[in-house]
């Protein structure tokens, strides 16, 4: 398990798995597909209940590679199974072995060294969870039965008439530019408003949020409708993220009803929620999911390739600022056309502002 730094923290990067009997031969090439430049400290973990095994050869295995490499590999922990109660102890490395910058083990406690494996409830990883009053899922199936899970509550009729509506009304903010030209009286304020309606309403609704929102067809239909198109889901993810508990029982709901765009954008404004709240383990299931239904979804792409590189913090924060640029486009672009109405340019008028009126100067979201 190789560890690296990131703003003063301690964040898992690459995680590598072999065999004890293939050692020899994986050894050279697993260390070596690790950007061990970037690691602070690597910790390898054999686990094994054979009475045969050399821990000691293979932990001088594991050193000398190090050496070789100039790893920051510092000793090899064992066990016999990663359970509660079961003993770990720990061979060090020749401290004379080690490249000053390395973790001392003597710095290390000795709670660090040797013990008993804790109940799982009590480690770091498990108190997000536990602040949310659950648990991750027991396996794989189970973590990730929540993001192809297909909504029970309302008849598929409805939720397809609710998604044709939905896509229409997000094309015709689009296409027709209700948005700046507010003919039916809606415009980008009325727009926000009714995403602060949503997340309130999903506030109400507590523990069970997202298994709550599958029953409101009203909620759904204006969540699909900002999720339909690039266009409406860019001018409200600032509002959601502003919000992630809410918008992350939100999209998950609006992930399960629908298919297509709506879909796939939802689970990445879920995801982008989830890393807001501190729960990152959540946001890579759902891009994994968007990409399976849709592998040309270039906001799942790009989320997914900065969450695989560690950087989804930044495209979070990049979300938002997109968010608010194509807000303050849109803002400036109306502003524009109030001014034209009321002074219309010459035929003859051809600067370079008039030019550049309609052309946008931000970075999509996406």
């Amino acid at each position: 398990m190789a560890f690296e730094e990131s703003d003063g923290a301690l964040t898992l990067g690459p995680t590598l798995r072999f065999d004890i009997a293939d050692v020899s031969s994986t050894l050279t090439e697993a260390l070596t597909a690790i950007d061990y430049h970037r690691c602070v400290f690597i910790m390898p973990f054999a686990i094994t209940t054979s009475a045969n095994t050399d821990l000691h050869s293979i932990a001088n295995e594991i050193f000398n590679q190090a050496a070789l490499l100039e790893m920051p590999i510092t000793g090899m922990w064992h066990t016999t199974e990663i359970a509660e109660g079961e003993p770990f102890g720990m061979i060090a490395r020749d401290l004379n072995d080690i490249h000053p910058d390395f973790i001392d083990m003597e710095e290390l406690p000795e709670h660090w060294k040797r013990g008993r494996i804790e109940n799982i409830v009590n480690s770091a990883t498990m108190e997000p969870f536990i602040r949310e009053g659950r648990l991750p899922g027991f396996d794989r199936d189970e973590a990730h039965a929540p993001l192809h899970t297909r909504n029970h509550i309302i008849d598929a009729d409805t939720l397809e008439l609710t998604r044709a509506q939905a896509l229409h009304a997000a094309m015709i903010m689009q296409d027709k530019n209700t948005l700046d030209n507010p003919r039916y009286g809606y415009d980008l304020a009325d727009l926000l408003d009714e995403c602060e309606e949503l997340i309130f309403q999903a506030s109400t609704y507590g523990y069970d949020a997202a298994d709550s929102c599958l029953h409101d067809i009203g909620l759904l239909g204006v969540a699909a409708m900002t999720m339909a198109n690039n266009y409406v889901r860019d001018l409200t993810a600032a509002t959601y993220l502003d919000h992630p508990e809410q918008t992350a029982a939100i999209m998950l709901a609006t992930s399960q009803s629908f298919t297509g765009e709506i879909r796939n954008n939802a689970l990445c404004i879920y995801a982008a929620a989830q890393i807001k709240r501190g729960m990152p383990m959540y946001a890579g299931m759902a891009l994994g999911a968007s990409q399976g239904a849709d592998r040309s979804h270039s906001l799942t792409t790009l989320m997914l390739q900065c969450y695989l590189n560690g950087l989804a913090n930044n495209c979070v924060d990049n979300i938002y600022q997109g968010s608010t640029n194509a807000r303050s486009h849109h803002y400036r672009q109306r502003a524009q056309k109030n001014q034209g109405k009321k002074n219309p340019p010459s035929s003859g008028d051809s600067s370079r502002e008039s030019r550049e009126s309609d052309t946008p100067d931000f970075d999509d979201a996406a």
